[in-house]
């Protein structure tokens, strides 16, 4: 949507979004219902993942699977940032590493991806098909050392399955990138799942505090890293994360350790379905108020069903997929009412937008 002015962006989310939620969103929000400007409309990614196909460094083209844009500029990250990315794309062909071929499944580099803080600081992942030219990859990892990368990781996707993800080799430099949120510092890796807008998700954090604070526990489900977590913890009695990634709960609790809040936080790793079923986090168990923050997927009937049984009286849902939250809320509203909603334009320049819902549980006649 880089041809639409901001503001016209903005208000076409606004209206996509109280469309989608219809008569479900309660006159009384009508009034105030807003979607949250992004604080960077340009060069706010702090995550992009560069395709590398038959000489073509870029993103592939909409609907057009095996098509790629040769980019020699990219506005979603820092202007001074996408040059040095192109300077190691270029290195690796002039070493003789080969391009993937999408159409064909052949070839060895599949993806450049950058991930950076918001002090610029960058880790670069080169994810390939194989583990080959190993004195090549040195060499263009060195390459990128120099052009300023902190953290360089070679990831492995033997698969023919089209993944910017894969089984770690080898790295060099830093292991892990520190990122910074509301003061506190989240380490991260080449392969966990970290907010792609860390000012506009600093907004939702202060939308959700007033009505996480004072809670004597704050479930934190799908919590990868641990980011709510920590940054919401002084807010509340007691933080019990939640989260599926092996990769992911080690640097949770590596967050945790690192933020002096082990006595206040802790992380398991566990499913979500299997947290809830757990008699000791049922409601009536205290004043607890549950975060959700799940894939685009949504939470699905069995996770509604089990927070319709035994869910906390607050629920804070943050959704980057405003479609499959609306069919869970269908799920939850015979027991939570809708009590509060705002979008947030986290990626502006695109048709996404996060939203959140508060809901609190229906008082039993």
């Amino acid at each position: 949507m880089q041809d639409i002015a901001y503001l016209d962006q903005l208000a076409a989310k606004r209206h996509a979004l109280q469309e989608l939620w219809g008569a479900a969103l309660p006159e009384e929000l009508l009034a105030d219902y807003t979607v949250a400007p992004a604080v960077e409309p340009f060069g706010y990614r702090l995550r992009m993942d560069y395709v590398c196909s038959d000489d073509r460094f870029g993103l592939r083209v909409r609907k057009r699977f095996y098509a790629i844009v040769d980019l020699q500029e990219c506005h979603l990250i820092p202007p001074s940032l996408f040059p040095l990315l192109r300077t190691v794309y270029t290195a690796a062909r002039e070493l003789g590493i080969p391009d993937y071929n999408v159409y064909h499944n052949t070839g060895f580099l599949r993806y450049l991806v950058v991930r950076r803080n918001v002090r610029d600081e960058w880790l670069l992942s080169f994810v390939t098909s194989e583990q080959a030219y190993e004195a090549q990859m040195d060499a263009v990892a060195e390459a990128a050392r120099t052009a300023g990368a902190a953290s360089v990781w070679w990831l492995l996707n033997p698969r023919h399955a089209d993944l910017s993800f894969g089984e770690p080799v080898k790295h060099w430099g830093a292991a892990h990138l520190p990122q910074y949120v509301l003061g506190r510092t989240l380490l991260m890796g080449p392969n966990t799942f970290f907010q792609n807008n860390v000012r506009g998700f600093e907004q939702i954090l202060s939308y959700m505090t007033p009505f996480v604070a004072g809670a004597d526990r704050l479930i934190d489900l799908y919590a990868g890293v641990g980011t709510i977590g920590i940054c919401l913890a002084e807010h509340v009695g007691q933080v019990f994360a939640a989260e599926l990634s092996d990769e992911s709960v080690e640097l949770a609790q590596r967050n945790i350790h690192l933020n002096r809040l082990d006595e206040r936080v802790s992380v398991v790793r566990s499913d979500v379905a299997a947290v809830l079923d757990d008699a000791r986090l049922a409601r009536g168990s205290g004043n607890d108020v549950l975060i959700v923050d799940p894939p685009r997927a949504g939470l699905g009937p069995e996770v509604c069903g089990l927070l319709r049984e035994r869910g906390p009286q607050r629920i804070v849902y943050v959704s980057c997929n405003a479609l499959t939250q609306v069919v869970d809320y269908e799920l939850l509203r015979e027991r939570y009412d809708l009590v509060a909603a705002r979008g947030f334009d986290l990626f502006p320049q695109t048709y996404h937008c996060e939203h959140v819902v508060v809901l609190e549980r229906k008082a039993i006649a």
